[in-house]
């Protein structure tokens, strides 16, 4: 698969992704302490809606062996023509209901966009994927749209 394939699958959609985890008091309050800084307490009977992301973060093992999604593999297809470089570069959110503690989200992510050619950055040579993730709570109920921009690059040592 070729850096052609990643443009037939601009338009898109994976399937459900279950989040792996519900929404708890520790990582909300975790967040909390990173983003706020100090505080006597934190209210953590709701997400902050920024957070939602949080909750797209695959777990880091057992490593996903073959991308089956078709965000997935249009990275694996930038990945394996050397753009190994990822960097997040924009991410617009539209918050529509709170997330509350004990919510069990899942999501769906559709291809965008992929640049058309190669880019020059600072950080290298690279292409621009544009996904839109829609996140639902157990309920079926849409909390969240996500459009993120990612640029998948050739480091500057690649390219020397």
């Amino acid at each position: 698969m070729g850096l052609s394939q990643a443009e037939k699958l601009v338009g898109k959609e994976s399937s459900v992704i279950r989040a792996p985890d519900e929404v708890s008091t520790s990582d909300i309050r975790h967040y909390r302490e990173i983003v706020e800084g100090e505080k006597e307490s934190w209210d953590t009977s709701a997400a902050p809606p920024t957070m939602t992301m949080v909750w797209a973060m695959a777990p880091l093992w057992p490593e996903k062996v073959k991308p089956t999604e078709p965000h997935e593999q249009v990275l694996k297809l930038l990945d394996d023509a050397g753009y190994v470089g990822t960097m997040g570069i924009g991410l617009d959110q539209e918050c529509i209901k709170p997330v509350l503690l004990g919510d069990q989200l899942s999501f769906k992510v559709k291809v965008i966009s992929v640049s058309s050619a190669e880019e020059e950055t600072e950080a290298g040579k690279g292409y621009k994927v544009t996904l839109l993730y829609t996140f639902t709570n157990q309920k079926g109920g849409v909390v969240s749209t996500q459009t993120y921009t990612i640029l998948k690059f050739k480091t500057l040592a690649q390219a020397s």
